[in-house]
């Protein structure tokens, strides 16, 4: 398939303002979602509490950044695609779903009980119920855009790579996050831990890892563009690489019931090669910095 090249497109300020004009409502959410997160790790700070556990205030933190993130990425993605009358309605419902996902879980928090495989009250199942059926809506949006990406506006061929390996990496953890619900359930009812699998596999892990593939990917094609670092394809290539041999990883070390870093021959070796995998963009990018830094005038 012929790409042709029109950066201007691409990640640029052009891009952004047309994020912002076209899909308002997305970005006013994920402006929430952003700063709830933020109190949250400040509450976090100042308090002390621990990190750890369904009431921790790690949750409402975490869930608050990472949605509002997603929600502007996808924002930003549905202008890099071929338009549709319908792409504002579609951005501003899936930006609703995870406001209101993340908003319940917040509540469950302040409220001091789990938000996750709490059925304990009448209360505590519907707004189980409800985020559920919130993450089915959400996931299938995704895997819609992701289908989508076959389909994008002409950009340059790194932005590309970046783009489709993001989104179907986004795709894989909203999977990846359904699959862990269906696990955790089955550890409940064998009387197990629903965070564990196997002894110490965090079964969270594979879904994190993937999660923010297409914050990332985009960021490492912008970058190199805009130092002009040659071979902006390979260092795509490889930077996608590492990020789904991140995610093989991941997915290893689970299934093995082994923690994130207790790793065997296997996981140890996937791990290296997709550190490797990780360090050509990664010198890459640092070279072009460099060299940037050596063209500005003094």
């Amino acid at each position: 398939m012929r790409l042709a090249i029109n950066t201007s497109e691409t990640f640029s300020d052009t891009s952004l303002s047309k994020t912002v004009s076209s899909f308002r409502l997305a970005i006013f959410l994920g402006i929430l979602l952003v700063a709830s997160g933020c109190v949250h790790l400040a509450l976090f700070a100042i308090q002390g509490t621990t990190w750890k556990g369904p009431l921790s205030l790690r949750k409402p933190a975490l869930f608050g950044i990472s949605g509002g993130l997603t929600i502007w990425s996808i924002a930003w993605l549905m202008t890099q695609l071929l338009p549709k009358k319908s792409d504002r309605f579609l951005a501003s419902s899936l930006a609703i779903g995870l406001f209101i996902e993340v908003t319940l879980i917040t509540v469950q928090t302040w409220r001091g009980v789990a938000s996750h495989f709490n059925r304990a009250t009448s209360i505590d199942a519907a707004i189980e119920f409800a985020m559920l059926g919130l993450i089915l809506i959400v996931s299938c949006g995704i895997v819609y855009l992701s289908f989508r990406t076959f389909r994008l506006r002409n950009i340059d061929p790194a932005m590309v790579i970046a783009i489709r390996g993001g989104m179907w990496l986004l795709t894989l953890s909203c999977g990846l996050g359904i699959l862990t619900s269906i696990l955790g359930e089955i550890s409940i009812s064998a009387g197990r831990s629903y965070e564990l699998w196997g002894g110490a596999g965090v079964l969270k892990f594979p879904h994190g890892v993937a999660l923010h593939a297409i914050q990332m990917l985009p960021a490492i094609a912008w970058m190199a563009r805009s130092l002009g670092v040659s071979g902006a394809v390979r260092i795509m290539q490889s930077a996608l690489a590492s990020q789904v041999l991140f995610l093989v990883y991941a997915i290893w070390q689970t299934i093995q019931g082994r923690d994130r870093f207790d790793w065997d021959t296997v996981g140890g070796s996937i791990l290296g090669v997709a550190i490797l995998f990780g360090l050509f963009p990664a010198v890459s990018i640092l070279q072009g910095l460099i060299q940037y830094s050596g063209r500005k005038p003094n």
